[in-house]
């Protein structure tokens, strides 16, 4: 079985998509709505669809703490880039540390999603 896809709610579709376009090389597919709702694909052909979050609902609290997309990079110099460019795109990120057998950060994408980037080693 495959992953198929994902539907996220965030506070900003076209921040989120434009985002995960620049950074994961996402390809959006269709904006609808007046930028509320975004269809993206990514390179393995995982489909993304962000959706603006509801009215009513405390962004803090529209997903239980620490939920976050994990994704993984064949190499430690792709997680040192990734994490360069997110800063220079003055994003909040954590710093680079090894933790359980990987080499990882954190990223608050626009939206309110919490993003994780890493390199595992054998």
């Amino acid at each position: 079985m495959q992953l198929n896809h994902m539907h996220l709610s965030v506070t900003d579709v076209a921040a989120a998509a434009t985002f995960f376009v620049r950074h994961f090389k996402f390809t959006l597919q269709e904006m609808r709505g007046h930028s509320g709702l975004a269809i993206l694909k990514g390179s393995h052909g995982v489909v993304l669809v962000l959706m603006r979050l509801s009215s009513g609902i405390d962004p803090d609290k529209a997903y239980p703490p620490m939920f976050h997309l994990g994704f993984l990079t064949p190499d430690e110099a792709q997680v040192e880039a990734c994490h360069a460019a997110m800063k220079a795109d003055a994003l909040d990120v954590t710093d680079i540390e090894f933790m359980r057998g990987a080499r990882r950060f954190y990223c608050k994408a626009p939206g309110g999603i919490l993003v994780e980037v890493g390199h595992e080693f054998e």
